[in-house]
Formats: structure tokens, C-alpha cells, sequence
């Protein structure tokens, strides 16, 4: 009788298990249907070509890159304020450092791959009005990201490293600065304001698509500043000087968009 109990006892946590068992796959079943899982074949299929295009252009500058990486080192060098002293922490930190550098350098020669793509890969499913806009706001993105970019490591390395550089010596604390940490601040900066200057084509495609008007971006200026700088708090370092002279700018284009779309804009709803 005690054994019958203890079989008894064993067997039920193995029951419990089997019927968790066949609910999950159940579940899985029901995600992965075969329509679904068709699906992403198909779509793999059409994609598998331009990520074959993207990652060989990737894989080469970063090859390239490793030509450029000393003259590039010495540019970031030449950002630096007068006493700082560049350093490395770990005996592989210069060798990560130079690593992250052939990245940034590839990462930024390919975006423009990137947007013929995906441009290329959604034309299909555009009308002709749509197509022909995206087509126009191409080269302007690229443009702003470049024009984003510089503007971002310029201001951080004439008035951010400054600032920082000036703050240790009030502190009386020495300025020896890791050479990786510098490198991830001025690729954060880079991206993050190549990123954000694409504020006019957001605006640009918005209003030219009817999504908003022009008198509705007007009334909302003190959230879009709220906006802007809740963006800049996200994409710059930790500090208000940063943000600060991400806003302004981008404040500043939110306002020349406005104006080019006022005067430009074929309905010129104000």
C-alpha cells in the first residue's frame, strides 16, 4: 500500500510536467504557424540579398579602416584641450580601442548602403508621390547625418572636453583620460547627432503626407522643446552642457523647417 501511494506521488509531477509540456508546444505551434514560418522564408529570401551587399561593404571598410586608424587616433588627439593626457588602462584597451574605430568608420560609410535599401526594398509597396518624396529627402538625409555628425564631435571637443577638462583642474584632480572611454564619448556624440539632425525629414515627411499641419506643429512649440530636450538627455552624455547645444540647434531646424515648408509647401496651410 505504501508503495502504490509513493508510485503514485512520483507520477503525478510526472503528469504535470507532460501536460506543461504539450502546452508550450502548443503555444509555440500556434506562433509558428506554417503561414507564418512561409513568411519569414520569403521574406529572408528577398532580404538575404542586400545583407549579403551591406555586410560585404562592411567587412571591407573595416579593412580600410585599419589604414586610417593612426591618422585617425592622431585627429582625436588633436581634439583635446591643452593637459590632458591620453591613456590606456589594460594592455588591450588601445587594441579594443583601435577595433571600435574600424567599426565607427565602417558603420558610417555603409548607412548610406543602408538607405538604398531599404529605400529599394519598400518602393514597391509606395504610390508614385511617395516614392518620388523619399527619393528627394535621400541625399538630404545623408547630408544632415554628415553635416549632424562633425557639428556633434566639433561642439563636444571645443566646448564638452573643455568644460570637463576645466571641471578636473578646479577639483584639482588630474586629466588623464582612457583612451576607449573617449573614443565611445565621441561615437556617441557623432551618432547621436547625425541621429537627431534628421529632424527636418521627419517634419518634412509629416506635413507633406497631411499626418499634421503646419499651424498644428506651431501650437505645440513648447512640447516639441520638451520633446527636444528629453531626445537630447537620451542621445548625449549625462550633462546639461551637452544637451543644451543639441536643443538649441535642433530647435533651430524644427524652426527653418517650418519656415521652408510655410513658404515651399503647395497648399501653405499656416
Amino acid at each position: 500500500m505504501a508503495k502504490e501511494k509513493k508510485k503514485e506521488i512520483v507520477d503525478k509531477p510526472n503528469e504535470a510536467m507532460i501536460d506543461a509540456g504539450e502546452k508550450i508546444a502548443q503555444t509555440i505551434g500556434s506562433v509558428f504557424t506554417d503561414e507564418r514560418m512561409q513568411f519569414i522564408k520569403d521574406l529572408f529570401q528577398q532580404i538575404k540579398g542586400p545583407l549579403k551587399r551591406i555586410f560585404a561593404l562592411f567587412i571591407m571598410l573595416i579593412c580600410l579602416g585599419g589604414f586610417f586608424s593612426v591618422q585617425i587616433v592622431d585627429f582625436i588627439k588633436s581634439l583635446l584641450p591643452d593637459g590632458i593626457t591620453l591613456v590606456a588602462y589594460s594592455p588591450v584597451e588601445v587594441f579594443i580601442s583601435i577595433i571600435w574605430i574600424n567599426i565607427a568608420f565602417a558603420a558610417i560609410f555603409t548607412f548610406p548602403l543602408i538607405l538604398v535599401e531599404i529605400l529599394r526594398f519598400i518602393s514597391p509597396a509606395l504610390y508614385d508621390n511617395e516614392r518620388k518624396l523619399l527619393t528627394r529627402m535621400f541625399p538630404l538625409s545623408l547630408f544632415l547625418f554628415v553635416v549632424g555628425a562633425i557639428f556633434g564631435v566639433s561642439i563636444m571637443a571645443f566646448f564638452g572636453l573643455i568644460f570637463f577638462a576645466d571641471m578636473g583642474v578646479t577639483y584639482g584632480i588630474q586629466n588623464l583620460w582612457s583612451l576607449g572611454a573617449l573614443i565611445n564619448l565621441l561615437g556617441m556624440v557623432a551618432i547621436g547627432f547625425g541621429i537627431a539632425f534628421q529632424l527636418p525629414i521627419v517634419v518634412t515627411i509629416l506635413v507633406r503626407q497631411k499626418i499634421v499641419e503646419i499651424k498644428q506643429l506651431k501650437a505645440v512649440r513648447v512640447h516639441i522643446i520638451v520633446v527636444l530636450l528629453i531626445l537630447s538627455a537620451v542621445l548625449t552624455p549625462p550633462d546639461i552642457i551637452s544637451q543644451i547645444l543639441m536643443t538649441v540647434p535642433l530647435y533651430l531646424l524644427f524652426e527653418g523647417t517650418l519656415l521652408y515648408l510655410k513658404v515651399f509647401n503647395k497648399d501653405k496651410e499656416v
